[in-house]
C-alpha cells in the first residue's frame, strides 16, 4: 500500500533528524498502510505549494496521504513575533515594531484563517482554500484516505508574572493577553481545517480531520511537563539568530503526530 506525505515543517520534520520526522515515524510503525512512503512535505510550504508541485508525488495507487498545512499560510511566524516582549530593552528594541505593525498582523492573520477553511476560491497571497487542495488530492489519487492534520496549542496554563515563557535561552513572554489571543487563533485555525476537510467530503472526496491537541496536553511551552514544541531556539551560542527548530517539533511532539494519525488510521 503506497503511502504520500504532503504539507509543511511539521511534516518534513523541520529541526530534528529526518527519522523523526512524523511519516517516517508512522513508516517505522507497522502499520502496513504506512509501509511505503513517499515524503513530499517541505519546509515552508502553504497550501498553494501543495497545489502547485507537492500533489504531483500523488500516483493512481496511492491509498493513503497525511496532509499537515495552514500555519504558514496563516502567518504563524508573523503572529508570534508579533506577540513576544521582553524586559530586556535591548531585545525589546528588536521585537517592537509599533502598535500598527502588531495590529495588522493579527488581523492579516484573522483573514487568512477564514479564507483557509472556506469556499474554493482564487488563491491570496499563494494561499488557496484548502477544499480546493483536497479535491486535487482526491482527483489524483482518488482511492487514497486523505488524513489531515490540525496543530497543537503552542502555549499552556502556567505562565510566569511576566507571561508565558516562550524561550529556554533568551527572557522571551508572550504577555496572557496575547496568549489568550494566540489560543484563540490556533483553536479557529482548526476549526478552519476541520471546515475545509468537511467541504471536500460533502464533495466526495475521502478526507479525515484528525485532531492532534489531545495528544499534547499538558505539553505547551509553559506547562507543568516538557513541552513537545520549541520556543525561541538560537542557530549559535553568542547569537541572536533564531534557528529553523523554534516553534516546531521535538521528537516527542513528532512522535505525538504519528500516534494520532496512526490511531486515526484504524477507526
Amino acid at each position: 500500500m503506497t503511502y504520500v506525505a504532503l504539507g509543511d515543517s511539521y511534516a518534513s520534520g523541520e529541526g530534528l533528524a529526518p527519522s523523526l520526522a512524523y511519516p517516517v515515524l508512522l513508516r517505522e510503525g507497522g502499520v502496513e498502510r504506512f509501509s511505503t512512503l513517499t515524503q513530499a512535505a517541505r519546509s515552508g510550504a502553504v497550501t498553494g505549494d501543495v497545489l502547485a508541485t507537492q500533489v504531483s508525488s500523488l500516483r493512481a495507487d496511492t491509498r493513503t496521504v497525511t496532509l499537515t498545512v495552514g500555519g504558514n499560510d496563516a502567518g504563524f511566524a508573523t503572529v508570534v513575533a508579533a506577540c513576544l516582549h521582553s524586559p530586556d530593552p535591548r531585545l525589546q528594541a528588536v521585537l517592537d515594531q509599533g502598535a500598527q505593525w502588531r495590529a495588522a498582523a493579527k488581523a492579516g492573520a484573522q483573514r487568512r484563517i477564514a479564507f483557509l477553511g472556506g469556499p474554493a476560491a482564487a488563491p491570496q497571497d499563494r494561499t488557496v482554500p484548502l477544499v480546493r487542495v483536497l479535491s486535487e488530492v482526491g482527483r489524483r489519487a482518488p482511492d487514497a484516505e486523505i488524513l489531515v492534520t490540525g496543530y497543537p496549542r503552542l502555549l499552556g496554563s502556567r505562565p510566569t508574572p511576566q507571561g508565558h515563557r516562550a524561550s529556554d535561552v533568551l527572557p522571551l513572554f508572550v504577555a496572557e493577553q496575547d496568549a489568550a489571543w494566540m489560543s484563540a487563533q490556533s483553536e479557529a485555525l482548526d476549526a478552519a481545517i476541520a471546515s475545509g476537510v468537511q467541504r471536500a467530503r460533502a464533495g466526495g472526496v475521502r478526507a479525515r480531520y484528525v485532531d492532534v491537541s489531545a495528544e499534547f496536553e499538558g505539553h505547551a511551552l509553559s506547562d507543568r511537563q516538557a513541552p513537545w514544541v520549541n520556543g525561541v531556539v538560537l542557530a549559535s551560542l553568542g547569537s541572536l539568530v533564531p534557528d529553523s527548530s523554534s516553534f516546531h517539533l521535538t521528537a516527542e511532539g513528532s512522535r505525538a503526530y504519528a500516534t494520532a494519525l496512526s490511531d486515526a488510521s484504524v477507526i
